[in-house]
């Protein structure tokens, strides 16, 4: 038997070429689908460009790193698609570098790591992540560097120390992960309980648990800092709305079977149902091997499974059955697809070296995985009827842009005395970029909704008083005007029907309505919802 720290001699360069090109075939693909412009900017992507522009310690609803990355890029691509998104072009390079590093230096499991490197350049959420710029991509490249090192802070060599560096490259990781999202804190549980395990086992190396502690300590209180002293200074709303979206609205408890069912289903799309069965069948195996093989079996690849399936099946599953009680988002699961891509390529790895497996079927899984995934980036153009298409929330916000700079030159007496304005931030958002020269652009607080961003920051208030404005909303609205909107100018217009396009296409509808007489009165102190 291999025993924990002796090298899988299956090593040649040979695999770290075929890696090398997955890569970079994967990053080339990434970079085409952003430069040659396939989809506008997603709502949150356009707000975190925003926050850029008006740097703070930290934002409402997540920490500072995303306007860090973003504005990194953006010093060199400008302000444009591909500024805002080549750190998660990137960030995804990264991601996968680290498992396949992680897998074959620090696990040194060879085959193992391209497996696993396949599987993780196949999943669309992993894919999705690569060409958004989210907190996610940060996060999940954070967390699969703490990870490895992790492992490697836990290998319990009898003929030598573990040294002090995986210890300061977890306390990194949580830092910078924690600045990405407060997701990262979860690591923390996680890893703890995986040295739990390990040590009543007696397995875990001399010096563990302080220096684990420590690194925890320090990780979590660099991280946490920036975003504790702009909480302190903002009524604390960024907790309020993170605990909000944790517990949900209050109200008497209910089984929403349909949720359920519909993130599952998500669940199910974002895993790749070509691959989803491998992981639940990898994810099946490491609990049998981790949780319930021979105790005295306590291998390297023994170990493997119990961490792996702990960083897997408790965030996957404890995010997906809350679906049941209160509204969950897909990509909430997104950190435990690390987890979920090695699961995968352990399946696929014991699937494909199956003596009897015969050359066709594997042909057939590496060539389906392969044209889906290429199908995916071919989506945005593809002839799919908008009812069905995912991506067509995400287009037509450029010719909103331009549509609202004609209607600024062509509506008013003073298009220099002009501002515009929405009741929603995302909206709000990609007016800000997609307008020409990206004007500062205002969200009022006119309807019942959450607080955000831009309800922290000033409004026109005072020094826009008696200027004109263009307000936009999402969807055909009829004649009548909310009075938040009338009482705040002179007069306000009758609603003006836009659809806006993407290459040609119709995409997405919009209200739009000129107001003028701007009296000062700034919609902005309802009573909403974190």
């Amino acid at each position: 038997m291999r025993t924990m720290d002796t090298p899988n001699q299956s090593y040649t360069p040979r695999l770290d070429v075929i890696a090398f090109a997955i890569i970079a075939i994967s990053f080339a693909v990434r970079y085409w689908f952003v430069a040659s412009g396939q989809l506008n900017l997603v709502q949150d992507e356009a707000q975190y460009w925003d926050w850029i522009r008006r740097p703070q310690l930290s934002y409402y609803s997540k920490g500072p790193l995303i306007a860090w990355v973003i504005a990194t890029w953006c010093e060199v691509f400008g302000n444009t698609e591909l500024g805002v998104r080549f750190g998660a072009v990137i960030g995804m390079t990264g991601i996968q570098a680290a498992l396949y590093i992680g897998i074959s230096r620090v696990w040194r499991e060879h085959k193992l790591a391209l497996y696993v490197l396949f599987v993780a350049a196949t999943i669309p959420l992993l894919n999705g992540l690569g060409i958004l710029m989210t907190t996610d991509n940060p996060l999940i490249f954070c967390w699969t560097v703490a990870f490895f090192a992790l492992s490697a802070a836990t290998r319990n060599a009898p003929d030598k120390k573990v040294s002090n560096w995986p210890f300061v490259i977890i306390a990194i990781c949580l830092a910078v992960g924690i600045l990405a999202k407060y997701m990262m804190l979860a690591f923390l549980g996680l890893g703890t309980a995986y040295a739990i395990i390990l040590h009543l086992r007696g397995q875990l190396p001399s010096r563990f648990w302080w220096r684990f502690i420590l690194a925890a300590l320090v990780g979590t209180i660099v991280g946490m800092a920036p975003i504790i002293i702009w909480n302190m200074q903002n009524d604390w709303v960024g907790f309020k709305h993170v605990a909000k979206l944790s517990t949900g609205e209050k109200k008497p408890f209910e089984l929403r079977i349909g949720p359920f069912f519909e993130m599952f289903g998500a669940q199910l799309a974002l895993l790749g149902p070509w691959w989803f069965v491998f992981i639940f069948q990898g994810g099946w195996r490491s609990i049998k091997k981790g949780f319930f093989g021979p105790v005295g079996a306590f291998d390297a690849a023994y170990r493997h499974h119990v961490q792996t399936a702990l960083f897997f099946w408790p965030l996957w599953g404890a995010i997906t059955l809350w679906s049941i009680k209160a509204k969950t988002e897909a990509n909430w699961t997104a950190v435990s697809f690390m987890g979920a891509s090695i699961l995968g390529g352990m399946a696929v790895k014991s699937w494909w070296e199956n003596p009897n497996r015969r050359l066709r079927g594997k042909a057939l899984l590496a060539g389906s995985a392969t044209i889906l995934t290429l199908l995916m980036f071919a989506s945005p153009v593809a002839p799919i009827p908008d009812e069905y298409n995912i991506t067509h929330r995400l287009k037509g916000w450029q010719s909103l842009g331009v549509e609202v700079q004609e209607l600024m030159d062509s509506g008013f007496d003073d298009s220099e005395k002009v501002f515009v304005f929405s009741d929603q931030y995302d909206i709000t958002a990609e007016l800000a970029f997609y307008t020409p020269g990206q004007p500062l652009v205002y969200c009022a607080w006119l309807f019942d909704r959450r607080m955000n961003q831009y309800d922290i920051w000033p409004g026109p208030d005072v020094d826009k008083v008696g200027w004109d404005a263009v307000l936009v909303r999402e969807r055909y609205y009829g004649p009548n005007t909310s009075e938040d909107i009338t009482s705040m100018f002179d007069s306000v217009g009758p609603p003006i029907h836009f659809e806006s396009s993407f290459k040609g296409f119709p995409a997405r509808r919009f209200t739009l309505q000129v107001c003028k007489g701007y009296n000062g009165k700034w919609s902005k102190e309802h009573a909403g919802r974190y």
